[in-house]
């Protein structure tokens, strides 16, 4: 059974916490967000442990392994702190907001030799899979152009002012969004 804590219940995060609260093989030993409502709701009709701040979390259940769903620009930090604990770390995507960050935390599991993965799931759906298999085997030759698309409310529509839509707390619509396009074209070219 691995110990697996939560930190960020929005959702991405709820949708984690039902996937892994169902898992034969997992222990969800705490959830944290920083909402009240989030965190009493949950209090109140499931049988996780919440916590409104992270780090006593961590310090009371000590988890192995730790997805983080909050939003991007606490991404780093508190990535940063999980390697340096020495815990395991699921990510949702984008990993962090610069390269520089990204690098170092990349270096960081790896001294810490734990195991560290960011959020991006298209690879895993079974046309992806497919397509992968088509391009690999060589079937359609090789290539030599693609192009890459992605439509859905945060391309096509002014959202309201959050910070997903601020490049210095979320990335934008590149990083938040066209980044699965970016890894999918990476995965299967």
């Amino acid at each position: 059974m691995t110990r697996v804590a939560l930190i960020g219940a929005g959702k991405m995060g709820i949708s984690h916490l039902a996937i892994l609260g169902a898992h034969p093989d997992v222990q969800v030993v705490g959830v944290a967000d920083t909402s009240k409502i989030v965190t009493d709701v949950l209090g109140k009709y499931s049988s996780f442990e919440c916590f409104a701040d992270y780090e006593k979390m961590l310090e009371k259940t000590k988890p192995e392994a730790v997805f983080v769903a909050a939003p991007t620009k606490y991404h780093g930090t508190i990535v940063k702190e999980l390697l340096q604990k020495g815990i395991h770390v699921f990510v949702e995507k984008p990993f962090c907001l610069n390269v520089n960050e990204g690098a170092e935390l990349v270096q960081l599991a790896k001294l810490k030799g734990v195991v560290t993965q960011v959020g991006y799931h298209n690879k895993f759906i079974g046309t992806f899979e497919e397509v992968k298999k088509i391009v690999d085997s060589g079937a359609i030759g090789a290539i030599e152009h693609f192009t890459g698309e992605a439509y859905g409310p945060v391309v096509v529509k002014k959202k309201q002012d959050t910070w997903r839509s601020k490049p210095e707390e979320g990335g934008g619509c590149l990083l938040d969004y066209a980044s699965h396009v970016i890894d999918l074209l990476n995965y299967l070219v």
